[in-house]
């Protein structure tokens, strides 16, 4: 005698009741649906991992052009521009004293514009213009000579951050008035609070750079 099966609403044959063929198909479904969205998935971060940034995890050879000169340096890739240039480079011109963006004493230019060089990674800057006081006109036309004429310094910690920030803002805007001056140099501080002779400073820089 055939056992009744409590599934099998068609009385068809045990163990295949309309129950489980919907049961069947919905785990089909369910799985294709899964798999397409698994594998559109894999796809994505495939697609993501080769056009997005690489991940370095161990020190590399970076070159830095620095002043005009090609250097090469063995850094890990959290070194700080700071330290490649005054440890690695010998170039000593952007100062540590906060070493956390505040002060400006490591100022540093990079394609054109001023940058704190304790909080930029060196291995960014690769295939970028740097640019420190050490290439700095120290002639009666260059910013240097501005602020040894104007007592622009006193202890002279931020002196070095202070003159590059001004190279820079001189560069891009040649003529500026005593607001353009503040509003350029705002992000250095002077412990010593030389600043008035370091604003009189940029204005005679911009004099003497224009020849006037």
């Amino acid at each position: 005698m055939r056992r009744h099966d409590p599934n099998n609403n068609n009385g068809g044959a045990p163990g295949h009741s309309r129950r489980d063929f919907l049961r069947g198909s919905g785990l089909a479904a369910a799985s294709a649906v899964l798999t397409g969205g698994a594998t559109a998935a894999v796809e994505e971060a495939g697609a993501v991992q080769e056009v997005g940034p690489k991940v370095v995890s161990s020190a590399v050879e970076i070159t830095l052009k620095v002043n005009g000169q090609e250097h090469k340096a063995t850094v890990e890739p959290r070194t700080t521009l700071l330290d490649t240039l005054r440890n690695r480079l010998d170039v000593t011109g952007p100062k540590r004293v906060c070493d956390r963006a505040s002060c400006g004493a490591c100022t540093t230019i990079v394609d054109g514009a001023p940058v704190y060089s304790c909080t930029t990674l060196a291995i960014t800057c690769q295939g970028k213009t740097i640019e420190t006081l050490e290439s700095f006109d120290v002639g009666e036309k260059g910013v240097p000579h501005a602020f040894h004429q104007n007592d622009a310094l006193m202890c002279g910690y931020c002196t070095p951050g202070f003159v590059t920030a001004c190279k820079a803002m001189l560069d891009k805007n040649p003529n500026p008035t005593l607001e353009e001056v503040r509003k350029g140099l705002d992000g250095n501080i002077c412990r010593c609070g030389t600043y008035i002779g370091v604003l009189q400073a940029a204005l005679n820089a911009a004099k003497a750079m224009k020849g006037a």
